[in-house]
């Protein structure tokens, strides 16, 4: 657990690093001024991950269910962000879509990675 936390953390501020970096320099006019929100949001998911696990891990239950509970705790979650910011705020939508969209693919894909080698070594 403590590999995938590391690496989640690693993963999110370079990505952080770069969506910020890239939207000052190329697209300035596109940077969303609330974009610290996104790799808050991921922040507290890895939060929600931990506790996750460990509340099921506690019970006893089997690990394919934390995977379930997860994913469908995390999709809903930033469904319910993507739609206060977009009531919310009203502008620089689909920039902050876009990289809402980056961070959860790319985090998503690490996750998965380092969820199948878990499952692999138990």
């Amino acid at each position: 657990m403590k590999k995938l936390i590391l690496t989640y953390l690693i993963v999110l501020s370079v990505l952080t690093v770069a969506a910020v970096l890239s939207l000052r320099m190329a697209w300035p006019e596109q940077y969303p001024s609330l974009l610290f929100i996104i790799p808050l949001f991921y922040a507290v998911m890895l939060g929600v991950m931990v506790w996750l696990k460990r509340s099921n891990e506690r019970k006893g239950k089997d690990r394919s269910l934390f995977f379930l509970t997860y994913r469908v705790v995390k999709i809903l979650l930033a469904i319910v962000l993507l739609l206060v910011y977009f009531t919310a705020v009203g502008t620089q939508l689909l920039p902050f879509a876009v990289i809402f969209m980056i961070y959860y693919l790319c985090l998503s894909a690490v996750e998965t990675v380092l969820f199948m080698k878990g499952e692999k070594k138990s």
